[in-house]
């Protein structure tokens, strides 16, 4: 047995569906390096979820590729976590499908990200916009995770994948470990900067509304300092404030410091001071990340065999598991766990 077979399980996924930016690395990321210490970490490129919006072939693997190297250039330690790319593990889709007919229909019409997503179109969009919730909650049940470390719009489908667990196991007999969601408070929401109303996203067609962890230093500045603000000169925190309210909060974070040591910090400095210090801490924070990920792209071979491995340590947790949901709902036991399959 391996020193962290005793270890309480965490499961986190990230879509690769674009560049990586401040919000994915102060809100989860560097939390996931954080979490490798105490618990199982299993950490998941999700290129199935990917595909619930329209996607084009070659960027996605060219995505979940680049994903991986910034994941490794982050701290993610493929020694001490299992880090894979969800395709390469076979027994996600087959989950899900289970899950499919377990879960209601009811339940998936309430989830508040497909009705955002699908922006009204919900008799045109593909069917995997609308059952994704139930894929992810195959992801982590498939781990048998306790934890499960999410943003609070992810909530939601926590509860989801916590009823179908409960609901299986008490259909089938225990099964499942239901998971709890693990919300950081600090940092977990980081918002656009040039929208500061919405939160960070990958899919924000607007440079200058995120700092990619790719940015170069210039463009880092240029971004910052080209950051809305709100009226007034006083660098503080405030619910009048939303656009000040998160740079500070995206400082406070950087630099280790609460947001009313920042606020005295600044007392009087006006904004432009303001914007320069943060851009400075900002540079110096993702500097290692830069560098790591450029020597990880010009070796892809690596970074693809690491991925690879990870996925065969995964598939030696998921193999059992989807074995005993095959026992437990009377489906053929897989010729891969040594039993008689259909001729």
């Amino acid at each position: 047995m391996s020193s962290d077979e005793g270890m309480q399980r965490v499961f986190s996924g990230i879509q690769p569906d674009g560049e990586l930016h401040l919000g994915n690395y102060l809100g989860a990321v560097r939390h996931w390096v954080g979490l490798q210490e105490s618990y199982r970490c299993f950490f998941c490129i999700v290129d199935l979820h990917a595909m619930t919006l329209p996607w084009d072939p070659a960027a996605l693997s060219e995505t979940t590729l680049k994903t991986g190297a910034l994941l490794l250039a982050c701290g993610v330690d493929p020694a001490r976590s299992i880090l894979f790319v969800q395709s390469e593990v076979g027994e996600h889709p087959e989950l899900a499908w289970v899950l499919s007919c377990v879960a209601r229909m009811g339940e998936l019409r309430r989830m508040v990200q497909f009705k955002e997503k699908s922006k009204g179109e919900t008799e045109s969009v593909g069917v995997g916009l609308f059952t994704y919730p139930v894929l992810q909650a195959a992801d982590v049940l498939l781990y048998r995770a306790h934890a499960v470390p999410v943003g609070e719009d992810q909530r939601q489908h926590i509860e989801l994948m916590r009823d179908l667990a409960v609901r299986f196991n008490s259909t089938f007999g225990d099964t499942f470990t239901v998971p709890q969601p693990l919300i950081s408070p600090a940092g977990a929401r980081i918002m656009s900067l040039d929208e500061p109303t919405q939160k960070m996203s990958k899919s924000s067609p607007r440079p200058g509304s995120k700092i990619l962890l790719v940015d170069s230093p210039d463009t880092i500045l240029k971004k910052v300092r080209s950051a809305v603000t709100d009226s007034g000169r006083e660098v503080a925190a405030g619910d009048d404030k939303p656009a000040l309210t998160n740079l500070l909060t995206i400082f406070s974070v950087v630099d280790g410091t609460d947001v009313p040591a920042v606020e005295r910090r600044f007392a009087g400095s006006g904004y432009g001071a303001f914007k320069t210090a943060l851009a400075e801490a900002l540079i110096e924070r993702l500097a290692p990340i830069r560098n790591r990920y450029g020597d990880l792209l010009a070796d892809p071979a690596e970074t693809r065999r690491l991925l690879s491995a990870g996925a065969a340590r995964a598939a030696e947790v998921a193999g059992p598991t989807m074995d005993e949901v095959r026992a437990r709902t009377g489906l053929v036991p897989r010729r891969s766990s040594g039993a008689a399959g259909v001729p």
